[in-house]
C-alpha cells in the first residue's frame, strides 16, 4: 500500500510538529516538555539514526515527535497495517520512525512525491526483512514411537532427537537445554511460519501450537481418552500423583490424589488416520489460515478460535473457568454479531448447538437441554450471580467436553461448505442456521442416534 491522501496530510502534520517541537526545544526545556501528555511520549520523543543506535544522543541529529505526533504516526501505522499481514502496528512505527530520520537528516521534503518515496522505502525495509521461520516447541506426546511423525498441515510432530542434535551450543544452550532436565516431553512440534516479521513470527507460532494443541485435545475427548499427558512445554504438565496438606488442631495429614496414565499409541494411529479424511483435510487448511492469517476476518477464523478456546479450556484445572472457556468455544461458532438482539442469544446459542450436534448423532432434545445447562451457568458465573472462586465445581450432570468436541467437529464440516474463506460472512451463516433449524425438525433428529 502507497501513501494515501490522508498518510500524507498525516505526514506533513507531523513535519510541522516536529519543526516546532526542535524549535521549542532550542528556547525552552520547559514548554518542551509541556509538549507531551505523559512522561513515555516524552521518553520515545527522540527520533534517531537505524545505522547509529549506540551513538550518543548528542552526537546525533535531533528530532522531536510530540504526543500528537506520535498519536498520528500510530494511526499511519494502524492504517498501513490493514493491507499488510506480515508485521505489527509497533513493528510498523519503528520502521517508519528510521526512516523518516533518515529523510529529514537529508533535508527531505514533505510533499506528495516524498511522502510516497517515504512510504515505499519502509514498505521494501518492511519485505527486505521478512523471512520464514520454523519453530519446535517442547511437546508430549505419550506413545508416539521415535521413528514416527505426526503431519497436521503445515505442522507436525517429531521426536526431539532429531532436533535437539542439530542445535549448536551457543550462550542460551546450557541455560535452557544442557542443563535442564527433559523428561517431562518426548517430541517437538514444528511449525513453519511464511515470511513475516520476527515479533509477529514468533507470536503466530504460539498461537498455532496452541490450536493444535486444541486440535488434538478435541479428538482425545472425541475418542473419550483421559489424555492429560498430552501437552505443551509452556502448559503446565498435570502429575500422575499430587497431594496437598491438611491441618486440624495441630494435627497434619497429607490428602492426595492419583492417575493412571492410559496407553496412547491407538490414539496417535486413529488420529493419523482421521488426519486423511475430509475432517482432516480442512484441519490441514485451519492450520494453514492460523500460521498466515489476514487482517481480513474470515469464516475460518472462528473455527481456529473455537479450537483454541477448547485447549485453553483443557489445561484448566478449575471446572468454572472450564465452563466459561467452551462456552466462549461455542459462541464463537454460533452467535452472529450485530445480527440479534440480546434477549435471543440464549435461545439462539442453545438451538444452534442442539442442531449442530443432532445432525450427526440425534438426540437434538438432550443436547438442547445439556447446551442450555452450560450457557446459563456461564452466565452466572460472568454476570455476577455466582462466584468463580465459590463454585465448587461445575455441577452440570454431564460432561462439558463431551458437549463440545460434537459441536466443533460438526462446525467444521457445516463452514467448509458455506467456505472457510468466506467475507463477509454474518448474513450467510445466519441463513444457515435458520436451514439448519428447519432441517433438524424433522423426527429423525429428536429420539435416536444417527
Amino acid at each position: 500500500m502507497s501513501a494515501s491522501k490522508e498518510d500524507i496530510k498525516d505526514l506533513n502534520i507531523i513535519f510541522h510538529e516536529i519543526q516546532s517541537l526542535k524549535n521549542t526545544f532550542n528556547q525552552s526545556p520547559e514548554l518542551y516538555n509541556n509538549s507531551f501528555d505523559n512522561d513515555i511520549d516524552l521518553m520515545t520523543a527522540i527520533l534517531q539514526s537505524p545505522q547509529n543506535a549506540g551513538e550518543p544522543i548528542q552526537n546525533q541529529v535531533q528530532f522531536f515527535l510530540s504526543s500528537k505526533a506520535q498519536r498520528i504516526l500510530h494511526e499511519i501505522a494502524k492504517r498501513q497495517c490493514l493491507s499488510i499481514d506480515s508485521i505489527t502496528v509497533n513493528e510498523y512505527i519503528h520502521e517508519i520512525r528510521s526512516e523518516m530520520y533518515l529523510h529529514l537528516r537529508n533535508d527531505g521534503s514533505f510533499d506528495t512525491s516524498s511522502c510516497m518515496k517515504l512510504m515505499s522505502r519502509v514498505r521494501k525495509n518492511i519485505d527486505k526483512k521478512a523471512q520464514d521461520l520454523t519453530y519446535f516447541f517442547p511437546f508430549n506426546a505419550p506413545s508416539l514411537s521415535p521413528e514416527k511423525e505426526i503431519q497436521i498441515g503445515s505442522a507436525k510432530i517429531i521426536h526431539k532427537n532429531n532436533i535437539y542434535a542439530k542445535v549448536k551450543d551457543d550462550r542460551y544452550y546450557n541455560f535452557f537445554i544442557k542443563d535442564h532436565s527433559h523428561t517431562s516431553f518426548n517430541c517437538l512440534l514444528s511449525i513453519t511460519i511464511p515470511k513475516c516479521s520476527n515479533k509477529m513470527s514468533e507470536s503466530r507460532a504460539q498461537n498455532v501450537a496452541k490450536f493444535i494443541y486444541g486440535v488434538i485435545k478435541v479428538f482425545t475427548a472425541s475418542y473419550r481418552l483421559k489424555a492429560n499427558q498430552i501437552n505443551l512445554i509452556n502448559i503446565p504438565t498435570k502429575s500422575d500423583m499430587s497431594h496437598h496438606i491438611v491441618s486440624d488442631r495441630d494435627k497434619y495429614r497429607i490428602s492426595g490424589s492419583y492417575s493412571f496414565s492410559e496407553d496412547l499409541q491407538d490414539f496417535w494411529n486413529s488420529f493419523e488416520e482421521d488426519l486423511e479424511t475430509d475432517l482432516g483435510l480442512i484441519i490441514k487448511k485451519l492450520t494453514l489460515q492460523a500460521a498466515s492469517p489476514s487482517n481480513k476476518e474470515f469464516l475460518a477464523d472462528r473455527l481456529i478460535d473455537a479450537f483454541y478456546w477448547f485447549g485453553d479450556a483443557s489445561r484448566d484445572s478449575n471446572s468454572s473457568a472450564q465452563v466459561i472457556k467452551l462456552v466462549t468455544a461455542l459462541e464463537r461458532l454460533v452467535t452472529v454479531k450485530d445480527k440479534e438482539k440480546n434477549e435471543a442469544i440464549t435461545e439462539n446459542f442453545s438451538h444452534r448447538v442442539s442442531c449442530l450436534v443432532a445432525i450427526y448423532h440425534g438426540e437434538i432434545d438432550e443436547w438442547r437441554s445439556k447446551s442450555k445447562r452450560i450457557y446459563n451457568l456461564r452466565s452466572d458465573l460472568v454476570h455476577g450471580s455466582q462466584s468463580i472462586y465459590k463454585h465448587y465445581g461445575a455441577n452440570l450432570g454431564f460432561d462439558p467436553f463431551q458437549l463440545a468436541y460434537p459441536t466443533i467437529l460438526s462446525a467444521c464440516i457445516l463452514f467448509y461448505k458455506i467456505g472457510l474463506e468466506l467475507n463477509p460472512y454474518e448474513e450467510t451463516l445466519q441463513k444457515v442456521y435458520s436451514e439448519l433449524s428447519e432441517i433438524c425438525k424433522d423426527e429423525k433428529y429428536k429420539t435416536k442416534k444417527l
